[in-house]
């Protein structure tokens, strides 16, 4: 008889010990997420409610919990860049599958039950695991379920090119055209790293008739037209981050109107995030598979308290931190002017340029360098992505004169460079000298050179005196004359 009440008494037991998801929830989860699941203080943290990240795959939530997430993510519309810290050293299998399965059934969510097989099973997978996931990392795994956008007959046309700004997309012939049935506007679709635009035709199935609001942000430039006007457009390279995300407002009818979205992509990171609100929306539709901040502007971690760096009238402020689009070491200055610089001193050279505000040191005094922090101003110039001198050379350093303006030094074996820094009426004026034998260096990548005059783009000039710029393969040199000095001369139109 005992043999046959045994796997009764054993699942009773497992029961007791996995308590109520409920309480344990409130007990262990919702300090931070809130007993109602819209996320503690006010939704300062990420909600459960609604949430995505809780629905399809149950692996994505039970991972999660087990090793913690970090880095920026965003749910429901709204950026978040907190630490989850890691659940699963502190609570058993079965209470952890008591929690999901509790949240993954509470506050409108539909999803099915986690069992405690299904926990030990992920924890066992991933037991060599020692640090928490990005989303990047946990989506590549688990992608977040697909919803209906209000894009139809999505149009997709694939283009090669090294641009700054946008080009005219109508004088050009794409590589490939193709459908897109999920009426999802995807970037990473496209598996070339750099150097591409893409256009996307489609229909914006707007639901009613009323005032509509368009949010567009890129890495790097972009532009949607609707109904042939041009609601927003960023024609510049930088980060997909918020700060420089546009807007743009329309008043439309019931039904079908042409849409068309622009993108290209120069380097490094790429991405496009294009959302709508329809009239008295509160939240953002997104169209798009990256899912932007919905905002104008503003810091790229809206949780810390800005802190604009903003330069003295007549003195020059740095900035020494980690800077998007520039190497590990770069070093930041803004000018009386509104004109900026960063230079990196693992390529000994300047690697963007840019007009307007300086830096937002918010995120970086508050947490102490971690991450990094894009340009806070506008006409973002991506100069170079390579070192400007020969593997031998070595950064020794800068100096300042009376107003704040530096000169970097490099040593290449027995010779040495003096980049020194002035700014003018928008322009920054950069004068080379260099010691001990004839030097070529790199000035700019992917530029158009025309007589001693580079463009990057049509609106950003590059012109040299004192010493001859030659353009080959995409790369643009300068060679200098020992003791002769030669100056450029960075011009925004």
């Amino acid at each position: 008889m005992l043999h046959r009440l045994l796997p009764l008494l054993c699942a009773l037991a497992a029961a007791a010990s996995a308590q109520d998801g409920g309480q344990l929830f409130t007990a262990s989860c919702s300090a931070c997420h809130g007993l109602d699941g819209k996320g503690a203080t006010g939704g300062t943290f990420p909600p459960l409610a609604g949430s995505p990240w809780l629905l399809g795959d149950g692996q994505r939530a039970i991972k999660i919990a087990l090793h913690g997430l970090e880095g920026p993510v965003n749910v429901l519309g709204k950026s978040f860049n907190l630490a989850m810290p890691p659940q699963g050293a502190a609570i058993t299998d079965e209470n952890l599958a008591a929690i999901l399965t509790y949240v993954r059934s509470s506050w409108g969510n539909s999803g099915s039950a986690i069992t405690p097989a299904q926990v030990k099973a992920a924890r066992a997978a991933t037991a060599s695991r020692a640090t928490p996931w990005s989303a990047e990392e946990i989506l590549k795994l688990h992608p977040l379920p697909l919803e209906a956008t209000a894009l139809s007959h999505v149009v997709s046309s694939y283009y090669s090119g090294a641009w700054q700004t946008l080009p005219d997309f109508s004088k050009l012939k794409p590589d490939s055209t193709e459908e897109e049935q999920t009426g999802i506007i995807t970037v990473s679709k496209n598996t070339k790293p750099t150097n591409f635009g893409i256009v996307w035709t489609a229909s914006f199935d707007a639901p009613t008739d009323g005032n509509y609001t368009f949010t567009l942000d890129a890495d790097d430039g972009a532009r949607l037209i609707l109904d042939s006007k041009t609601l927003a457009e960023i024609n510049s390279i930088g980060p997909m981050n918020g700060s420089r995300a546009k807007q743009g407002k329309v008043k439309l009818t019931k039904g079908s109107h042409p849409i068309r979205i622009e993108y290209f992509q120069l380097a490094s990171n790429k991405g496009l995030a294009l959302g709508w609100k329809g009239p008295d929306a509160k939240d953002w539709k997104w169209l798009s598979e990256d899912q932007g901040q919905g905002k104008t502007a503003g810091p790229a971690h809206a949780n810390h308290p800005p802190i604009p760096l903003v330069p003295a009238p007549d003195h020059a402020i740095f900035y020494r931190n980690f800077i998007t689009g520039v190497s590990a070491r770069s070093i930041g200055f803004g000018f009386p002017g509104g004109v900026n610089l960063a230079y990196s001193a693992d390529h000994f050279a300047p690697e963007l340029v840019w007009t307007g505000a300086f830096m937002d040191a918010g995120h970086h005094w508050t947490d102490r360098g971690i991450g990094n922090e894009p340009p806070a101003g506008e006409n973002v110039v991506k100069l170079s992505t390579s070192p400007a001198l020969p593997e031998s050379a070595r950064f020794k350093g800068y100096k300042l004169d009376a107003a704040g303006n530096p000169t970097f030094s490099v040593k290449i074996g027995e010779q040495t460079l003096l980049d020194s820094w002035k700014p003018s009426a928008s322009t920054l004026v950069r004068t080379l000298t260099a010691s001990g034998g004839t030097l070529t260096l790199l000035v700019g990548e992917n530029a158009t050179q025309q007589g001693q005059t580079l463009s990057f783009g049509d609106k950003f000039t590059v012109q040299a005196t004192g010493a001859q710029i030659q353009t080959s393969s995409g790369k643009s040199t300068l060679t200098l004359a020992p003791g002769k000095p030669a100056t450029l001369t960075y011009h925004w139109k």
